[in-house]
Order: structure tokens, then sequence, then C-alpha cells
């Protein structure tokens, strides 16, 4: 009898640690985040890289804009284009984000209309954050923004 008891007390004791052993999850989570994190870095790659080319695009614009609202102040075409230019310039020097070696600045009366002045600003986006993202991805490699004025009103 004693035998049969300390038999059943074995089992019980193999079968408690056996339980134990399988219900460790020391290393699941190292595991799971292993799984995950690709995809998270992915994700926070994607949203660093989409943020700054909303910064740069919203950044072009704006100076594109404020160099079309200064060729007002000219009297002839080529004073028009030289303040443009001045104030893009001046712009894209205030602008930490923006480097003024890989933009261009193209500015004069509109082909189409001449009773437009118009600011277009091409950038070569090379040289920003968009370099991450694979050449797979088709994402646009330059980037142009374009101001417009009609000159005497409407």
């Amino acid at each position: 009898m004693a035998f049969l008891a300390l038999r059943g007390r074995m089992i019980r004791d193999e079968w408690s640690a056996r339980a134990a052993r399988l219900s460790e999850r020391s290393g699941a989570a190292a595991v799971e985040f292993a799984l995950v994190a690709p995809l998270l870095v992915a994700l926070l790659l994607g949203i660093v890289a989409f943020g700054s080319f909303l910064g740069f695009a919203h950044g072009l614009q704006s100076i594109a804009s404020e160099a079309a609202r200064a060729a007002i102040a000219g009297l002839d075409s080529a004073e028009r284009v030289a303040l443009a230019t001045e104030a893009a310039r001046r712009g894209l020097a205030a602008n930490p984000l923006l480097t003024g070696g890989a933009i261009t600045i193209a500015a004069g009366p509109d082909m189409s209309d001449p009773d437009l002045f118009t600011v277009t600003l091409r950038s070569d986006l090379n040289a920003t954050l968009l370099n991450l993202i694979p050449q797979q991805i088709p994402v646009p490699r330059t980037l142009v923004r374009t101001a417009s004025l009609r000159r005497g009103g409407l």
C-alpha cells in the first residue's frame, strides 16, 4: 500500500512538473516581439518619410506663394522676376528643412497667359528622407510647386 501511495505521489509530481514547464512563457514575449518588430519599424519609417515629404511640399508651396506676392511690387517684368527670385532665396535660407542647392527657381510671365506672373520651385527629392524608401516603391523623385498671380487684379 505504501508503494502505491509513493507511486501516486511521484506521478502527481511528474505531471505537475510537466504542467509547470508547459505553462512557462518566459520567452514568448521575445518571440512575439521578433515577429512584430520589423512591421512596426517599417511603419515608423513610412510615417517619418511621408511626414517629411508633406513638410517639404508645404514649405515649397509657402515659399512659392510668398515669392509670387513679393513680385507684385515690381513695375516691369524684369523687376518682378528679381523681386520674386530674391524672396524665394530668402525663404529657402530661412527654412531649415529645405536645402537651397537642390531647388531651382523659375519666375516670369506665364507662357499661356501674359497677365499671369508665375513662380515655380522645382526640387530634387533624392537628398531628403525619401531616399530611405526602396526604389521599387513608386514615390516622386522631383517636387514642383507653382504659385501664380494675375497682374492688374481680376
